[in-house]
């Protein structure tokens, strides 16, 4: 790519994080709520004194799941008319030259009313700031190039990173204002998946009051009368694997803006010789009324009913499947394997090891302090979280009260259920994988809660990928969930580490 001349340097790194504070973004789980969907599920801190955790972090229809969105326009904006003119192109790199700069306060300048309505100075900010989280930082941009956009011209300024590259997208107004702006980004199949050696067939799961759409991703050559990894020749039956979702709606993939950890997932293991098999999540599917949303109702059950289906696929040795949660789901893995009774291992992947009552309030203390500080209103805010949390624990909650995305009952289930407990009474061998810049669910104390609450830590596969996020992405610090309103895979390791371990049970 052809470096821009007039690109302004990098600001500190410092300046780029003034505004995170405010967020309103679900800090939780990442990856594993979704708005209507989002992210994670796990609340955020709010505006008011008194928060109310909210949405999550991607482009909101789906989020690590939920309802399918246009991942590609991570910023819905107004556009204005455009002006496809050397005039535009000027305007284009000037905006970015600010954004690069950390000047958020002349870029913001830049919009015309109408953008700068929808789309406030701080949150411009949180977006960069977002992009350098998933992809590094800025190194050059790009000569600007043209595109359309529903028959308008807009200009795109593409970014290369450290770790990764990005588009930026904007309208030119009249008078040279950005009157519209995106980060153009689309999934991507990961490089270690090959499509040659593994092929995908739809299923329908009919747990009790619901049917989930699902997906059996099979490995080539498995068509049982055997056991074994598959090959390309032989006839065998493989292991498998279930995949289970964070806390909130998702979708079979666990959308999250335009990434896809669950399809990253899936065919990175069967390109491995594992048969995998991830459904949409019952809130995701179905209407679900809130006062049903306990952990069993909505994750437990259809998990346990989805390992009975995958042992009763040809390809699969009923004898060698696997439960892998993800986030909630991870938590919930132990759960699971406990109900079933018949896996062979269950896989922690980002699982929190305390109760999430402990892991809430620090999730919006670090949306707080990695602006450099609390202010008196944030103390307060995050003051509120804490006696949330403490309503939570005591079961002052009532069923219905939203705390979040999530109700009061899904809250108190939660925290009734003890996950490590429950994990020393599972006779399957376990693997516990975690992403060191997590901030969700923090690594170290995470691992070191399920260490030290085994019976027998030494019989568990415990791995943890220092430059890896709660999706299992690799990026900068301060992780931040906006950060996957830009796409990316899931790294090759985790993937290999759980098809290792998975085709050795």
């Amino acid at each position: 790519m052809q470096s821009d001349p007039d690109s302004s340097p990098d600001a500190s790194r410092r300046r780029l994080l003034r505004a995170v504070a405010g967020l309103a973004l679900a800090g939780g789980l990442a990856g594993c709520n979704g708005t209507g969907e989002g992210t994670d599920g796990s609340p955020a801190p709010a505006e008011s004194d008194t928060p109310t955790p909210g949405p999550t972090p991607s482009p909101t229809p789906a989020a690590t799941t939920a309802p399918p969105t246009d991942p590609a326009a991570a910023t819905p904006t107004a556009t204005a008319s455009p002006t496809p003119t050397p005039a535009g192109r000027s305007t284009a790199r000037e905006f970015v030259a600010h954004l690069r700069a950390g000047e958020f306060d002349a870029a913001h300048a830049m919009s015309t009313d109408e953008l700068a309505e929808n789309l406030p100075r701080s949150a411009l900010e949180r977006l960069w700031l977002g992009l350098q989280a998933q992809h590094g930082a800025v190194e050059s941009t790009g000569s600007v190039e043209t595109a359309t956009r529903e028959g308008s011209t807009t200009f795109v300024v593409p970014v290369d990173c450290a770790e990764g590259s990005a588009r930026v997208e904007v309208a030119v107004a009249g008078e040279g204002r950005v009157g519209g702006l995106w980060f153009p980004a689309e999934y991507r199949s990961p490089e270690y998946v090959d499509p040659a050696t593994f092929s995908e067939r739809t299923l329908t799961l009919e747990p009790e009051g619901c049917s989930l759409p699902a997906t059996l991703a099979v490995p080539a050559g498995a068509n049982g009368g055997g056991s074994g990894t598959a090959t390309a020749t032989g006839s065998t039956s493989v292991p498998g694997v279930v995949l289970v979702h964070g806390s909130g709606p998702h979708d079979r993939d666990e959308t999250i803006g335009p990434n896809k950890p669950f399809r990253d997932l899936a065919q990175g293991l069967a390109t491995r010789g594992v048969a995998v098999l991830r459904y949409a999540k019952r809130t995701y599917a179905c209407d679900v009324p809130r006062a049903e949303w306990a952990i069993d109702d909505i994750v437990v059950d259809d998990a346990v009913h989805a390992l009975g289906v995958l042992r009763d696929q040809p390809e699969v040795d009923p004898e060698r499947t696997v439960v892998a949660g993800h986030s909630v789901g991870a938590a919930c893995a132990p759960r699971i394997a406990e109900r079933d009774g018949r896996v062979a291992g269950a896989a922690v992947l980002a699982g929190n090891a305390r109760p999430f009552t402990e892991v809430y309030p620090p999730q919006v203390k670090h949306i707080f302090e990695v602006q450099g500080g609390l202010s008196a209103r944030e103390e307060q805010q995050l003051a509120a979280v804490r006696r949330l949390m403490d309503a939570v624990e005591n079961g002052s909650v009532a069923d219905g009260r939203p705390i979040g995305p999530l109700p009061g009952i899904w809250w108190k289930t939660f925290y009734r259920y003890d996950q490590v407990a429950t994990a020393n009474t599972v006779d399957a061998d376990l693997f516990f994988g975690h992403g060191g810049r997590d901030f969700q669910i923090p690594a170290d104390p995470a691992l070191a809660g399920w260490r030290e609450g085994l019976d027998d830590p030494d019989a568990a596969r415990f791995e943890r990928y220092p430059e890896l996020s709660h999706i299992f992405q690799p990026g900068a610090e301060p992780s931040l969930t906006r950060e996957y309103v830009f796409a990316d895979s899931v790294a090759e390791e985790p993937v290999a580490d759980l098809a290792d371990w998975t085709t050795g049970l």
